[in-house]
């Protein structure tokens, strides 16, 4: 099952037909670039939107998920946003993440404007449905980044918590294993994704409405909303890294490293520590990621079998290879 299909066949087209792949950026003609431009319009048509796709809609039924389910609007958290143009403060828990791609200014030594921007909104299109489909809430896009939100008034931490890292690793296998090959085979090197969350207990966060008027936005004051994307910037290149809170909601140590460093210093003693999170084993481990026969992790999830397949047909792959990670 190739979840983020349709994202990076758009990808893909808009690469190969770049003007730039035969000229030189400096030496296109305007016509050409209109050409271009009309070509990558047409292209934009072929993201998936509201309508999932197939292989989305299958995905969703085997996390539970309904096949109808929709895109929550942008910075609009359903649990606060009666809070928007009041005075109001709220006290509640919340995990906010933030995800990037690195290095992706380095498209722009390679495609067209227009090129880098189709391929910047299949990355986010692709994000936000990872973030949409594990039950998140996405508070703002930054540029080839997304701030967002996990958790609410009706919902337990623990699955926040779990909703969290599946869907930051669905996007770091996103970029890792659908689209980095394929970035280095166009001559670009070493694009991948970082990212941070945390978690702040109710006492640790203030929901409010901060703006004037119209220009504004329901958000939170957290000390934890603030290290998420300090978490962001100290993490390795494809990796996640997670605040002490998260980790005590799943208890489970392997799949959390801790860093040397803490990222936080309460100047009173306290420390407040940053893991290196193992986002491939925890997809493998929750049955949403295996190993193919060539070793290459691949997203899938249990569905309903298929009464047309032959298990005779699996022998091939099962008889020289173990379709999970051995962690032991």
């Amino acid at each position: 099952m190739n979840l983020f299909e349709d994202y990076k066949n758009v990808i893909k087209k808009a690469v190969e037909n770049d003007p730039t792949k035969s000229n030189k950026i400096y030496g296109l003609s305007e016509p050409l670039l209109e050409s271009n431009r009309e070509y990558l319009k047409s292209l934009r048509n072929e993201l998936p939107g509201r309508e999932l796709s197939h292989e989305m809609k299958l995905f969703a039924k085997g996390m539970g998920v309904p096949e109808t389910f929709d895109y929550q609007p942008l910075g609009s958290h359903p649990d606060f946003v009666h809070l928007k143009g009041t005075d109001l403060v709220e006290e509640h828990w919340i995990i906010s993440g933030f995800i990037d791609v690195k290095k992706s200014t380095k498209l722009f030594n390679n495609f067209t404007k227009a090129t880098v921007r189709l391929i910047t909104e299949s990355i986010i299109r692709a994000s936000m449905f990872a973030v949409n489909l594990c039950g998140g809430y996405v508070h703002r896009i930054q540029g080839d980044g997304l701030m967002v939100y996990f958790g609410g008034k009706n919902i337990e931490k623990l699955k926040a918590a779990e909703d969290a890292l599946k869907s930051f690793s669905m996007i770091s296998y996103f970029v890792k294993n659908d689209l980095k090959e394929f970035f280095e085979d166009n001559g670009i090197q070493d694009i991948h994704t970082r990212a941070g969350l945390d978690l702040g207990h109710s006492k640790q966060v203030d929901w409010f409405y901060s703006g004037i008027g119209e220009s504004g936005e329901v958000t939170t004051c957290s000390l934890h909303t603030s290290l998420a994307p300090k978490m962001q910037s100290n993490a390795k290149n494809r990796g996640i890294v997670v605040g002490h809170n998260v980790t005590t909601q799943l208890r489970k140590d392997k799949y959390f490293a801790q860093r040397s460093k803490e990222i936080h210093d309460y100047e009173d003693g306290r420390k407040y520590y940053q893991y290196n999170f193992d986002w491939e084993r925890y997809l493998v481990d929750n049955n949403l990621a295996v190993q193919n026969d060539m070793g290459v992790l691949v997203l899938t999830i249990n569905t309903f079998p298929d009464p047309n397949r032959n298990s005779r047909d699996l022998y091939p792959i099962a008889s020289k290879s173990k379709p999970y990670f051995n962690y032991g």
